[in-house]
């Protein structure tokens, strides 16, 4: 049925809920995983905290230096994150794989999916609707709309509301 799933996690207790669900469709499967975390890159956090966007620095806008910091730091959470994972799936007998990206969630998701030619894509979502998700976005809704090639399961965890 499934031979490869992409597990997209972002630190989050949410995403993380969407382990379980990943192991047991594994297990069930005989799938190996790959386990995914996107970190910002440098030009998006210097973009996302432009002076129109955030109240300047002294210096009038975020450093590159400033930037690097930030995703030397998310880089070392985000490796975390994939460590303990991927620990769970080897400790369950599963095969699975870690990787790091860097960019836009959405777009590096989908492209994780293609790339390792993924199965299914599973992952967890407040299930926002209407104009809560039209002004917040959502990174489900876009991997929904753009990944080709692979199911979605999208994980709701209960007691979410919108």
């Amino acid at each position: 049925m499934f031979t490869r799933i992409l597990l997209p996690l972002d630190g989050s207790e949410l995403s993380a809920q969407a382990v379980p669900h990943t192991l047991a469709l594994a297990k069930a499967t005989g799938a190996e995983a790959v386990i995914v975390r996107v970190i910002d890159s440098e030009a998006q956090i210097i973009a996302q905290t432009s002076p129109a966007t955030i109240e300047p620095l002294p210096s009038g806008r975020i450093t590159a230096e400033i930037a690097g910091e930030v995703v030397e730091g998310q880089r070392q959470a985000a490796t975390e994150t994939v460590t303990a994972a991927k620990a769970e799936f080897d400790a369950a007998g599963v095969p699975a794989g870690a990787e790091l990206l860097e960019g836009s969630p959405g777009d590096q998701i989908v492209a994780a999916a293609e790339r390792h030619g993924c199965d299914v894509v599973v992952m967890a979502t407040r299930g926002r609707g209407g104009w809560k998700r039209a002004v917040l976005g959502s990174v489900a809704d876009h991997v929904v709309r753009e990944v080709e090639g692979a199911s979605v399961l999208l994980i709701r965890p209960e007691g979410e509301e919108d």
